[in-house]
């Protein structure tokens, strides 16, 4: 009777062992089957995550860089306009240098901050922008800006300009691929003013003997060297190759 009775469960004690080593494998395997598997699936979970994080940052970044880029040619662009419209000329078509002189220290005298000054063109790079008065950001995002403690053109000094080699529409980016003996070319109010390129170098931030007059009539445009670095700035130097009569191009 108990083995009947027992038998009813269970087939026989044979099918019994079988089926507890049967059932204890299969817990075995629901045990060990998560562990197994867990470090790849953190490692997978890992990855898309930080995918996905970099995704989005580099989205991000083209979206600032974007408008950064964009506001700033506007505003670029803007202030070009409104430098052309301010802009006249005012000379009598004489190229004396005492004529030059004169015009060049009442100019100067009289000339205010953001004031247009001239326009300055580089042929070799495509460059043709009108010069704010300023070097300041401000200045700058208005285009090419005459560093205000140097002379302007006819005076017989060294005339300093900076521009932006990245921001603001960039009018310098290529200024280091000015050469030797390239034309640089300003339209001021009572003259035309044509250089030719004698050098180019570099200099830290610091390094202000580059406004310092040079005992002849000069050119000195700087910017950024390389582009988004301001440790260091790339100089071109021209020495006044002709003066043209006001109104002349650039």
């Amino acid at each position: 009777m108990e083995t009947r009775g027992y038998t009813r469960y269970h087939s026989s004690r044979i099918g019994s062992r079988k089926l507890k080593r049967s059932s204890h494998a299969c817990d075995v395997r629901r045990l060990h089957k998560p562990a197994s598997h867990t470090p790849a699936l953190l490692r997978k979970t890992i990855f898309r995550w930080t995918t996905t994080l970099a995704i989005v940052a580099g989205l991000a970044l083209a979206t600032y860089a974007c408008i950064v880029f964009g506001y700033g040619f506007l505003e670029a662009r803007a202030g070009q306009s409104d430098l052309r419209s301010l802009f006249s000329i005012s000379g009598s078509g004489s190229v004396d240098p005492g004529y030059l002189a004169g015009e060049a220290a009442a100019m100067q005298a009289d000339i205010d901050y953001l004031d247009p000054v001239g326009e300055i063109s580089i042929p070799s790079i495509d460059v043709k922008w009108m010069i704010v008065e300023g070097s300041d950001d401000a200045a700058l995002a208005k285009g090419p800006g005459h560093i205000m403690e140097t002379q302007l053109p006819g005076a017989g000094g060294n005339f300093a300009v900076a521009g932006d080699r990245v921001l603001y529409g960039a009018p310098f980016l290529h200024l280091d691929e000015v050469g030797t003996g390239d034309r640089i070319t300003v339209r001021m109010p009572y003259a035309t003013f044509v250089y030719l390129v004698t050098d180019s170098f570099i200099v830290t931030p610091d390094d202000v003997s580059v406004l310092q007059p040079t005992g002849e009539e000069t050119i000195t445009l700087l910017t950024c060297d390389p582009p988004w670095d301001i440790k260091q700035r790339i100089v071109i130097r021209g020495r006044l190759d002709e003066v043209l009569p006001a109104g002349s191009p650039a």
